[in-house]
């Protein structure tokens, strides 16, 4: 039996590392797992607290991140089970995680389509190799993965107790925000759909703002963007001054691989979320029943227009959307499938005094 799990995380402000990582650690303790996080740090992804521009420049951080894990390969017992929340390093090689998962139980996790970056492709072939399980964030991945006897999609999930349903707006035309959320790094998915949003700006006059950790580029400018720095200890504040969500998304590879964090906190707030119809986007949203899937520019500008200008349109959807992450999209409706698997795995969990 496994006297405890540990997770191997990259980072402390990591999205992946939050949601997959951090919070499902927590929601297993509660059902009486014992848990260690393994967070890199300083990680590749910014969080080193350095001013702009060095804590933008990515490389620089890899040896002190390599240093970081070095030093977190020891004090494992075999009894343990070793969970990684993606791969420990971004580069091609696969030994640190072959020297934590010797002997013991283990279990990779991933929620992008990291078989596409550089190297990727054989480096996640190698880690499926490599553990007793793969816990794919959707069915694209899972399929990437190419491991189906072994292979279980658990979706991205919300924290419903700290992402509460909040009350409608009554506001319509200028009082409305739209609102997006996310990485710069993905600025230019929200530039997709930048034509449409605008003209439905335009005919309302609604405001848009952008919750990110760096100001939108010059290219967004046609949305009059206000810009909010993102802060982990306002986030749900901050998010809550939105009344529409939106996640536009080309239809690449790479796209088809995301796993919809950002319209499902939209929706989990009770706020109606408009997104391409790509990927798990797909399947997380009934179009007009708790949001709007637009697949053109003209699609954008009506499915926003109208919630703009109808409040009460954006309450029975914003409901609905809440009910729709409650029952598939919480920790609720996935922890029994984590437990399933650390079970297979020989990893019961302690009574609950």
């Amino acid at each position: 039996m496994a006297r405890r799990l540990v997770f191997y995380l990259q980072g402390h402000i990591v999205p992946a590392s939050r949601v997959r990582g951090r919070v499902i650690a927590r929601a297993l303790e509660g059902v009486g797992y014992s848990c260690e996080l393994r967070v890199c740090h300083p990680s590749v992804y910014g969080d080193t607290g350095l001013p702009a521009p060095l804590g933008r420049w990515r490389p620089l951080f890899y040896p002190a991140a390599l240093v970081s894990r070095l030093g977190q390969l020891g004090g494992l017992d075999e009894e343990d089970l070793v969970f990684f929340q993606r791969p420990l390093f971004e580069w091609p090689f696969t030994w640190l995680e072959r020297r934590v998962a010797r002997g013991r139980p283990s279990i990779f996790d991933f929620d992008d389509a990291i078989y596409l970056n550089p190297f990727g492709g054989p480096k996640l072939r190698r880690l499926v190799d490599l553990v007793d399980h793969v816990i794919a964030g959707n069915p694209t991945l899972a399929e990437a993965a190419g491991a189906p006897h072994k292979t279980t999609v658990i979706p991205t999930v919300i924290d419903i107790e700290r992402f509460r349903l909040l009350p409608p707006r009554p506001a319509r035309g200028r009082e409305v925000v739209v609102g997006w959320t996310g990485t710069a790094g993905n600025y230019r998915q929200l530039a997709t759909a930048k034509a449409g949003i605008a003209r439905a700006l335009r005919r309302t006059g609604a405001r848009f703002l952008v919750i990110a950790d760096r100001p939108p580029p010059p290219e967004l400018a046609e949305l009059r963007p206000e810009f909010v720095r993102w802060d982990p200890g306002r986030e749900v504040e901050d998010l809550g001054r939105i009344d529409v969500g939106v996640m536009p998304l080309p239809d690449t590879p790479y796209a088809r691989g995301k796993c919809a964090f950002k319209l499902l906190q939209y929706m989990a707030l009770g706020r109606p979320g408009v997104a391409s119809p790509v990927g798990v986007n797909r399947d997380v949203v009934t179009p007009g029943t708790d949001g709007f899937l637009a697949a053109n520019d003209a699609a954008w500008e009506e499915a926003l227009v109208a919630l703009i200008e109808e409040p009460a349109l954006r309450a029975t959807l914003g409901q609905a959307a809440r009910r729709r992450v409650e029952a598939a999209y919480s920790l609720p409706a996935v922890l029994p499938e984590y437990v399933g698997i650390l079970r297979r795995l020989g990893c019961e969990p302690r009574p609950l005094p």
